[in-house]
């Protein structure tokens, strides 16, 4: 049996989303809705039905563990194909993740386990944000704007958390900090990389080429604190810089690594990732593994 895997072609359309034409694109706009994903303040201003459905199967304690995400109409990359992706509910609760969508008809759409989850992929492009939880399996994901992302970063490293299992040791590898741009030395900082404020990391980084002549390389840097395995580069989707790539595997659940052709393959709970990097991040993630 093949494995699941986290490479996906392009941004298809989820199973959830709806075929679009000018018609239907014009039947869902709601006046006055805002345009990015929020928490709602008030059980009330959660769609009908969707609250009691998350509660129930994710384990949601408080809203703070739910997000609204207006419905968007968005390029599937096919020769101008669109799909709307309509008005949803996310929760990241205690027990699952799972989304709620209002179309094609209301319901709970998908929900993962914790247990369940192999990996977790963010992408952030200027505005635009696409969030995965990896399973083996069917993957939940979601297409948000980013000036929704300090809002949902709590409930996000909170799952994180639940992920992580025990602290693990890290093994002896050098590295400089000096040598990093200023862009990596923040990031590398941050709880995106480290989970906890204070925890050690290991690094290795690498710049590769760009597609082609006019576009600049492409920093890459792989990362492991005690608790993850974490991989960020520059947007792979997009010739702009601002903003990032990360894959954050739970390192309790990993059972191998291996290299074949320019990507690693990452075996994580029932899961098969790939990643394309560098030769020299290869090399490190296998060397950290062991």
């Amino acid at each position: 049996m093949r494995h699941a895997t986290a490479v996906r072609a392009r941004d298809p359309a989820e199973r959830w989303e709806v075929r679009f034409t000018e018609a239907e694109g014009g039947s869902f706009f709601l006046d006055g809705r805002p345009s990015h994903p929020f928490t709602p303040r008030h059980a009330e201003d959660v769609p009908q039905g969707a609250l009691e459905a998350l509660e129930d199967v994710c384990g949601v304690r408080n809203l703070s563990q739910v997000f609204i995400i207006p419905w968007a109409v968005r390029s599937i990359g096919w020769l101008g194909q669109k799909v709307i992706s309509p008005n949803s509910v996310m929760a990241l609760g205690d027990r699952a993740v799972g989304l709620w969508t209002e179309k094609p008809e209301p319901g709970l759409k998908i929900a993962i386990p914790l247990e369940n989850i192999a990996a977790v992929e963010d992408v952030t492009i200027l505005l635009y944000g696409r969030l995965s939880f990896v399973p083996f399996g069917d993957r939940l994901t979601i297409r948000y704007n980013t000036v929704a992302r300090r809002g949902m970063e709590p409930a996000l490293l909170e799952i994180r958390k639940r992920l992580a299992g025990q602290a693990q040791s890290l093994p002896a590898f050098e590295q400089k900090t000096g040598e990093l741009p200023f862009k990596w030395k923040v990031l590398l900082e941050e709880p995106l990389v480290r989970l906890e404020k204070d925890s050690p990391v290991i690094f290795s980084s690498a710049s590769v080429r760009g597609r082609s002549r006019r576009e600049a390389e492409r920093r890459q840097l792989l990362v492991m604190n005690p608790y993850e395995l974490v991989y960020l580069c520059d947007p792979v989707d997009s010739t702009q810089r601002y903003g990032v790539d990360s894959v954050v595997v739970p390192r309790c659940r990993m059972t191998g690594v291996s290299e074949e052709s320019d990507k690693l393959h990452v075996a994580s709970n029932g899961a098969h990732i790939e990643l394309s990097m560098a030769p020299s991040l290869r090399a490190a993630a296998v060397q950290w593994m062991g």
